[in-house]
């Protein structure tokens, strides 16, 4: 699914965007050609009239000058004077096959531009044929005659040199297409990766949710179906299991709807002033018989002095203590220490959570915060569901804070939440 949205998405972006650049290219192309024409014809009407001017005022014309004018090929000239074409000689050995050009060319000053034999003017013009030129038309008055001056520029050179400028405008046009492409593939690929990981994470997600759901369901089935045939005096041992794995999967399905809550952006907080180290003391007082049970000692350090406020969720803050705490005297062996430290920094707060357990290999202090992850080898039992500091790290992270996991140097670990304090 993602693989083909990707396609999609890269081939709409691609066309989109190669639209618009081809559109703009055209556009672009077509000024420039269009000025290329227009600054040949003025460049031709330019030479047209300097031409005139010369046979004006020169009372002999060589083929020399001619040739010289022609450039070799660029221009085509005939000058008539009456019916009679000066430098026979060189039209007739060179200028044959232009003779109908030449003609069309007078015909249409005349016919078009008003051209008249009693009077001197000129006209330029483009003229279509098999070949495409531009012509002009002269009219000299000269010793008491009138000389004719007609002018071709055949446009195929200009023609060629347009032609490959269009080809490489359509290389560069289909090498930026190529570009766009690979571009766009890897935006996309990109774009599209926290979706995919995330569409990943919720499968794993729900995978893991109901191989959790399952075991305490399946105690339940089991239990409910031995008590049915157990003697009365083993019935109590059966409703118990029931009720505590009842308890288990209550606990799992409240973590996952929280977490269901933090995914759809639901998960409100309702920040208030509340001063850190009764929140500290409120934990420690709540987990001290627990510890005290499975013959753990938990301390509390609290700063010297007066503790500033902090604007936080209370309640969520103490979920997160308590998390921390439980999963401390979960790890933690018998005799073994927890500590709860309060510090209060420039401008944030830090609750520190020790223990003297097994600590967290560096392998897996980033993986223990994700969803259902459990290092096996760091738990006695499964009485946990890998959730805690999951959920933790989403609590920290709405306040603007973090929860990570350092070790700690007496052996164990050292789980530290930090807030900031406004």
């Amino acid at each position: 699914m993602i693989k083909g949205l990707r396609r999609k998405l890269t081939a709409f972006n691609t066309a989109i965007t190669g639209a618009i650049l081809l559109g703009m290219t055209l556009l672009c192309l077509f000024v420039s050609e269009r000025d290329t024409y227009v600054r040949a014809f003025q460049s031709f009407s330019d030479n047209l009239s300097t031409a005139e001017a010369y046979v004006e005022g020169q009372n002999r014309l060589s083929i020399t000058w001619l040739q010289k004018m022609e450039g070799g090929g660029k221009y085509y000239i005939a000058i008539r004077d009456g019916d009679s074409p000066l430098f026979s000689t060189a039209l007739s050995s060179q200028r044959s096959r232009l003779e109908p050009e030449f003609a069309r060319a007078r015909v249409r000053a005349r016919q078009e531009f008003g051209l008249s034999d009693t009077r001197d003017g000129s006209c330029a013009f483009s003229l279509s044929g098999e070949e495409k030129y531009y012509a002009g038309v002269a009219l000299i008055p000269k010793g008491g005659t009138m000389l004719e001056m007609t002018i071709l520029y055949p446009l195929a050179a200009l023609e060629q040199s347009i032609y490959r400028q269009r080809v490489l405008v359509a290389l560069g046009v289909a090498l930026a297409l190529g570009l766009l492409w690979v571009f766009s593939w890897c935006f996309t690929g990109k774009l599209l990766k926290p979706i995919q990981e995330n569409q990943q994470r919720q499968a794993r997600f729900t995978a893991a949710a109901s191989h959790e759901l399952r075991t305490p369901l399946a105690a339940i089935l089991s239990a409910a179906s031995v008590m049915e045939q157990a003697p009365p005096e083993e019935r109590a041992h059966f409703s118990g299991m029931i009720q505590r794995e009842g308890q288990r999967m209550t606990r799992l399905i409240g973590d996952l709807l929280t977490l269901a809550s933090a995914d759809s952006q639901n998960w409100e907080i309702h920040p208030e002033k509340v001063e850190p180290d009764m929140l500290a003391l409120g934990a420690y007082e709540a987990f001290l018989p627990q510890a005290r049970d499975k013959g753990l000692t938990l301390t509390l350090s609290l700063p010297e002095g007066t503790v500033p406020e902090g604007c936080f969720d209370k309640d969520r803050i103490s979920q997160v203590l308590s998390i921390l705490l439980s999963n401390a005297i979960s790890y933690t062996p018998a005799t073994g220490a927890i500590g709860l430290t309060l510090e209060a920094k420039k401008n944030t707060l830090r609750f520190r959570v020790s223990d003297t357990g097994p600590g967290v290999p560096d392998g897996e202090k980033q993986r223990i915060f994700e969803r259902f992850y459990r290092g096996e080898k760091a738990r006695p039992g499964r009485t946990h569901f890998g959730l805690g500091l999951c959920i933790g790290a989403e609590i920290a992270r709405l306040h603007r804070g973090k929860l990570w996991v350092e070790d700690n140097p007496g052996g164990g670990a050292v789980f530290i939440l930090e807030l900031p304090i406004s």
